[in-house]
């Protein structure tokens, strides 16, 4: 089944350059483009796409600023930001984005996007062979997605897995750093790893495991290793043990 998406982005090589890259994989169909969110917001309601692909600083209205009109409309479309800028990527997520993807991009980036929009919409389900119970169950790992209790002092906050960068342990203590700022958890690193595993968490090394949809960067690192950097602010960097690797690039093709 084709996933139906939608450009909106002030730039035309930009729309050009998403629409050709889109083009190129399999199933997709862009169903329209505009320069900016008045233009957008009519067929927008009309098309009704399942992916809108959405700049942030745009004249007028922002990406962030029109997508608090998109609960108006009949069928809310899941968001990817397109954009230049990482400091915007904890308000896209408290958007609850679907992803936040950094210029320039490329045709695997896009393609990792288009395949998290399959699963949350639950487009590579076998159509019209699946069970009862198989319609009944969530497919994707994703859906829904349980919040993890972590804690500021006595203060618990409700976190979803994917506002988690990564998680850490040190001296038997566990940190999260999140899109909200740094907490603690209760359960042990092996606890969050077993539970946080669906949501696509991978385990660096024996005191890491990251959320491998914020690794903006994978870097050659000694003794045939590899060095991950983190979406976040500050940028993290996070060492993949040499008996991980193999996993690591299983899931990038590397």
């Amino acid at each position: 089944m084709s996933l139906t998406a939608f450009i909106i982005d002030d730039e035309g090589p930009v729309r050009r350059e998403l629409r050709h890259q889109l083009g190129r994989i399999e199933d997709v169909a862009v169903v329209g483009d505009a320069a900016s969110a008045s233009a957008a917001m009519p067929q927008l309601r009309a098309l009704q796409p399942d992916l809108v692909f959405l700049d942030i600083q745009m004249p007028g209205v922002s990406g962030l600023e029109l997508t608090y009109l998109f609960g108006s409309m009949p069928k809310k479309p899941l968001l990817a930001f397109v954009t230049a800028y990482e400091e915007h990527a904890v308000a896209a997520f408290e958007l609850e984005a679907l992803d936040y993807i950094l210029k320039p991009f490329t045709l695997d980036r896009l393609k990792k996007t288009v395949d998290r929009a399959r699963r949350a919409l639950r487009l590579d389900e076998p159509q019209g062979g699946a069970s009862a119970q198989a319609q009944a169950q969530p497919q994707d790992p994703q859906a829904p997605e349980r919040r993890i209790p972590l804690y500021d002092g006595e203060r618990i906050v409700p976190t979803l897995p994917r506002h988690v960068f990564s998680v850490s342990s040190e001296d038997g203590r566990i940190t999260v750093h999140t899109v909200h700022g740094r907490y603690t958890a209760k359960a042990t690193l092996s606890e969050l790893e077993e539970r946080l595993a669906p949501h696509g968490f991978f385990r660096a090394h024996r005191s890491h495991l990251v959320n491998l949809a914020h690794v903006a960067e994978i870097i050659p690192w000694t003794g045939g290793s590899y060095k991950l950097v983190l979406s976040d602010r500050e940028r993290s960097e996070i060492v993949v043990s040499r008996y991980n690797v193999k996993d690591l690039k299983a899931h990038f093709d590397i």
